[in-house]
């Protein structure tokens, strides 16, 4: 950080004022304890003192006995008043004392040194709000601290069954069970491309079947990630393809959640050979979401059980795993964007749509007491990664359209509009369907921030 980013312009009471310098002096109430015939003294601390912060202040100009009034009866109005610090923000203040210096050499010019007495207990300096990125970043250990919990109320929901089915069936009926169960890992690896294992079993071990979720969410996440030159939002894309939703009946499809990259409507192929501008585009945002609702579970028998709540525990687990890089991707945006706000609602989007569906499966599959702690948690990562999605859009001005005065290129187009070239590749990220960004035709509609 840098005076240059986060000065603060100094002010009391609302009244604006130049600051060349400012003192901050603390000190500790100290009681000392001591004893005859005995070397030194036992010390107690008993709190910190009232802060007094000094400033100097100066005012120059025409009018500034203007501003130096408005100052002074600021300053002798009575009770504490908010202290911008340039420095340390907002603080609780009663002015202690002031005093005006006037010099022959300095004409229509004024200094005053400012002390201020701390008015309020237990006020932290440094008290600003949050940046974006640190925000983000906070949001993103949130979401990821709420899927975890999650995730363990969901296996202690499948704990509780697992330990019911010795006493009340035969093992037949287990044999049935635990296939049903593995047909549902086995179609989780088929649908990630990943090669068939030798499974455990899962009713006697039953945090095997977490760790076997996990295990493929890991991998199609770390496959994704391996070639990192397709961009963030291609990355998601390539996840969100690999980790569909299983079904929780047995013959169902299992359901994709598809990540599309936003277009915008109307041709764009302009330049030297056509020399007209295009149609105005028009943002179309892709559609997420299941293409129909999946097919209810026969929750009438054992292995019908063991497979919707299988496929309940895994469908949680893949939607952590997607939420988890949908998160990292947004902390980062918050620090270097890449994304276009569509992509950004996108994302959010298909993964609060995967976090509802866990919500659903789990209410159906589960008794109320065991599946109200899921739903609670999972609730609060749906409402985090919203947060999160907010905070990147939030960082950037509105999203408007533009229409370029002239035939041009985005490099100049930057320059008419912000005043600045180098604005040029923000240009060619918010506009994903132009064809060439070295040839824009007069009038055509090109989408950008307001300012």
């Amino acid at each position: 950080m840098a005076w240059r980013d986060t000065l603060l312009p100094a002010s009391f009471r609302d009244i604006l004022f130049d600051v060349i310098s400012s003192r901050d002096d603390t000190e500790r109430a100290i009681v000392q304890h001591e004893y005859p015939y005995r070397d030194g003294a036992e010390v107690e601390d008993m709190g910190r003192r009232p802060r007094l912060v000094t400033l100097r202040a100066v005012f120059w100009g025409d009018d500034y006995e203007e501003d130096v009034t408005a100052l002074i009866e600021a300053l002798d109005t009575p009770g504490k008043g908010e202290l911008i610090h340039p420095v340390f923000g907002s603080l609780d203040m009663v002015c202690r004392s002031y005093r005006v210096d006037h010099h022959e050499d300095s004409p229509d010019y004024a200094e005053m040194e400012l002390v201020f007495t701390e008015a309020s207990p237990d006020i932290p300096f440094f008290a600003k709000a949050a940046s974006a990125t640190s925000q983000a970043a906070e949001l993103a250990g949130e979401l990821e601290s709420c899927l975890s919990l999650a995730g363990l109320a969901s296996l202690a929901g499948y704990v509780a069954f697992a330990a019911s089915l010795p006493g009340r069936v035969s093992a037949y009926v287990r044999g049935e069970v635990l296939g049903a169960i593995r047909s549902v890992t086995g179609a989780a690896r088929t649908l990630a491309g990943l090669p068939q294992v030798v499974a455990a079993d899962v009713l006697a071990i039953p945090q095997a079947l977490v760790s076997e979720a996990r295990a493929v969410a890991g991998q199609v996440v770390g496959l994704a990630g391996l070639p990192g030159q397709f961009g963030r939002f291609a990355t998601l894309a390539a996840i969100s393809d690999k980790l569909p939703r299983l079904p929780q009946a047995k013959g169902g499809t299992a359901t994709p959640y598809r990540l599309q990259t936003a277009a915008y409507a109307g041709g764009v192929a302009t330049g030297p050979l056509t020399g007209a501008a295009a149609p105005r585009p028009s943002l179309t945002l892709p559609a997420t979401g299941t293409a129909a609702a999946a097919s209810s579970p026969d929750l009438s028998s054992s292995p019908g059980q063991a497979r919707a709540i299988a496929a309940a525990v895994c469908n949680l687990e893949r939607a952590t795993a997607m939420a988890n890089a949908a998160g990292e991707v947004l902390a980062a945006e918050a620090a270097a964007p890449s994304l276009t706000p569509a992509e950004v609602e996108t994302v959010v989007g298909s993964t609060r749509e995967r976090l509802r569906d866990c919500i659903e499966e789990h209410r159906l599959v589960l008794p109320t007491h065991q599946a109200y702690p899921v739903i609670e948690q999972v609730r609060g990562a749906a409402l985090a990664i919203q947060e999160l999605g907010a905070t990147v859009i939030h960082l950037h001005p509105p999203l408007v359209s533009h229409a370029a005065p002239g035939q041009c290129n985005l490099r100049l187009l930057a320059h008419w509009l912000y005043r600045d070239h180098t604005r040029a590749a923000e240009l060619a990220r918010l506009n994903p369907g132009l064809r060439n960004p070295n040839f824009v035709a007069q009038g055509q509609v090109i989408h950008g921030f307001a300012n």
